[in-house]
């Protein structure tokens, strides 16, 4: 259409940003509750208990994705980026406490 661009997935992916690097996948850590109440835009919910079971489940998530990771008040987050460390993913961010996840994060 005339005046409309078209964005794929990956596309629009790409444009998000955590301190200017680009992000391929915001994850939230926290419960499905607390993601319901508010959440980073794009992001998507994979509780902390769940993570290394539904990461898996997602094969457009890989080893080399640039993931960014955030949570209520840091620890989740701190523990779920340990756990993809261990796991052999290689571009984790783990932004802490979504209110300051929120200062550099850019979805666009």
């Amino acid at each position: 259409m005339p005046g409309h661009a078209h964005v794929t997935a990956g596309e629009a992916k790409q444009q998000s940003t955590y301190r200017g690097l680009p992000l391929d996948f915001v994850i939230d850590v926290r419960t499905r509750i607390e993601f319901w109440l508010g959440h980073l835009d794009g992001a998507i919910c994979i509780q902390l208990d769940a993570l290394a079971a539904q990461i898996a489940e997602r094969p457009e998530i890989n080893k080399n994705s640039r993931i960014l990771l955030y949570c209520a008040s840091g620890a989740r987050s701190a523990a779920a980026a340990h756990l993809l460390r261990e796991l052999e993913y290689t571009h984790v961010i783990d932004a802490g406490p979504m209110s300051s996840a929120n200062l550099d994060y850019k979805a666009q």
